[in-house]
């Protein structure tokens, strides 16, 4: 004969198993006197059950609810903290993404023009700085536009005047720097901003006569004119004064995929990002100091190919390129002006690129070949070096926005 058990005692358990459940979690944060509440009623509740008490029961049931309800502190509803925990989630989730699966690069240069461009500043005569309307169109499809002037009077200091630093890691700009500890942003890197060795810059080198080396790497603190010139060495800027102007059209902004590599083979033809680490030639212009930088081409030998140009072409393993980046950049059409011959790649050569379990090595050459230092002038990329290829183009919209080729 089966006997039921009656649904209140049934009640009467699940009550008594989550009431020592709380105890046994909470048992470290509830004040002394609440929980010596809550266990006297979890010992009436036990001798309710085997009296078998419905009413009792009943009555406990609300009681301990309630006693536990009130146990802890109530902690007020934030909206403020609310927000403030999805934003430190985002960025969490931000920073997992940059660093596992994509990372965003910005264009510094113009050797891969007209696939993807650097960042071209123009200086002007007179300020051309249109409304404000113009102005956020403009940015939206990449320009922008200066007309600087000091903040202040005083002398520059005279070792490093002007630096160049990231803000959040990623917003390039330059900062002059006063003997008195005062300095002044600007929202340009250094080479746009007067070191450009071909020009192309905001003029500041010319309004401040602050001289650079010849290949623009260095400002250099001599060759100033006597006017400018006292004990220390500085230059003397006056409030007022113009130190750039002109327009700057970004580079291109691209995401990168470096989930790609851990699954399958670099791909000649490509667009690639790979680090300079490990990699040390005058012609990369990279200070011992400086460490590693990242670098975009187009990946156009992989291990094992044997390459020769043969201009405008370049050849692979006997026979020239197929790829249809690589075709593209031979055809000479548009902006696109064939590959030339240099050093590693020079007239007649033929590279060979390893291709041992130890060592793999890539080649990496800009679009812009004529402009462009890569690996004829400082040779093949270790595969350790590899990042991952290039995805897709950001920013600004129009030009070359959209999956990168």
């Amino acid at each position: 004969m089966f006997f039921l058990t009656p649904r209140y005692l049934k009640h009467a358990k699940l009550l008594h198993k989550g009431v020592t459940r709380f105890i046994n979690y909470k048992r470290d944060v509830l004040p002394p006197a609440k929980l010596e509440e809550i266990t006297a009623l979890r010992s009436s509740l036990e001798d309710a059950m085997r009296a078998k008490d419905k009413g009792r029961l009943s009555t406990l049931n609300d009681e301990i609810n309630k006693a536990c309800e009130k146990a802890l502190p109530h902690v007020e509803h934030s909206d403020i903290g609310e927000n403030i925990e999805v934003f430190f989630v985002a960025i969490v989730i931000a920073l997992g993404i940059r660093s596992y699966i994509a990372q965003p690069f910005k264009i510094p240069t113009g050797s891969m023009q007209p696939t993807l461009y650097g960042l071209v500043a123009n200086q002007t005569e007179k300020d051309v700085t249109p409304n404000f309307l113009v102005q956020c169109k403009d940015w939206v499809t990449g320009r922008s536009y200066f007309n600087v002037v000091a903040k202040r009077s005083g002398w520059l200091r005279s070792s490093e005047p002007v630096t160049e630093h990231s803000f959040l890691g990623f917003f390039m700009h330059s900062r002059l720097h006063f003997e008195d500890g005062g300095t002044q942003w600007i929202w340009a890197p250094i080479r746009q901003l007067m070191t450009d060795p071909d020009g192309f810059n905001l003029g500041m080198q010319r309004y401040l006569n602050i001289p650079v080396s010849q290949d623009g790497q260095d400002i250099t603190p001599d060759a100033r004119p006597v006017r400018q010139i006292k004990e220390s060495g500085g230059v003397y800027v006056t409030e007022g004064q113009l130190l750039a102007r002109g327009t700057l059209d970004t580079g291109d902004n691209v995401l990168v995929n470096k989930f790609a590599y851990n699954f399958r083979r670099p791909t000649r033809g490509e667009v690639f990002v790979f680090t300079t680490k490990n990699i040390r030639s005058p012609y990369m212009r990279i200070r011992a100091e400086e460490g590693s930088q990242h670098y975009i081409k187009r990946l156009v030998g992989v291990p094992g190919d044997r390459l020769e140009v043969k201009s405008p072409e370049l050849w692979v393993n006997g026979k020239p390129a197929e790829e249809f980046g690589m075709k593209r950049v031979a055809s000479k059409q548009g902006d696109y002006k064939g590959y030339g011959n240099y050093l590693f790649l020079a007239e007649g050569t033929v590279r060979e690129l390893a291709n041992r379990d130890n060592t793999r090595e890539y080649w990496a050459m800009g679009d812009n070949s004529y402009n462009s230092s890569d690996s004829r002038y400082w040779g093949a990329v270790p595969e350790r070096n590899l990042v991952g290829p290039g995805l897709f183009c950001y920013f600004p919209l129009g030009r070359n926005w959209g999956v990168i080729r």
